[in-house]
């Protein structure tokens, strides 16, 4: 990892999201919050302003993570999609945003990382 980010993680599944806050701050990343549903994703991404965050797709409100990944890019946040459920994502997202397959890696997420950096 060349430079750290500030990055916000929209997961509803608690030990998911504990194992992707663990990898990243491991690797000296700063995990400004976890989001379960789409009000806290976008309440933290105004009150804490990360640099990029990971969404999954199927969160605690539904299959949000497309719209809140929308709303995240609007913020100028950058988007990761970290998913089980990659189909679920509309062509457009999946082909201008990376997406990582469950289960990920910490290379496959860093790599992902750096992409969304890199553009």
């Amino acid at each position: 990892m060349e430079t750290p980010l500030r990055l916000l993680l929209v997961e509803d599944e608690p030990f998911v999201a504990l194992d992707l806050q663990m990898l990243l701050t491991d690797v000296g990343h700063e995990v400004v919050g976890v989001a379960e549903d789409t009000a806290e994703a976008l309440s933290l991404a105004d009150s804490e302003h990360p640099e990029a965050a990971l969404v999954d797709v199927k969160l605690r409100d539904g299959p949000t993570g497309p719209d809140i990944g929308r709303a995240l890019l609007d913020r100028g946040v950058r988007v990761v999609f970290v998913t089980g459920n990659p189909e679920m994502l509309p062509a457009d997202l999946k082909t201008s945003q990376p997406v990582v397959d469950k289960p990920f890696s910490l290379a496959r997420i860093e790599d992902a990382l750096e992409r969304v950096k890199a553009a």
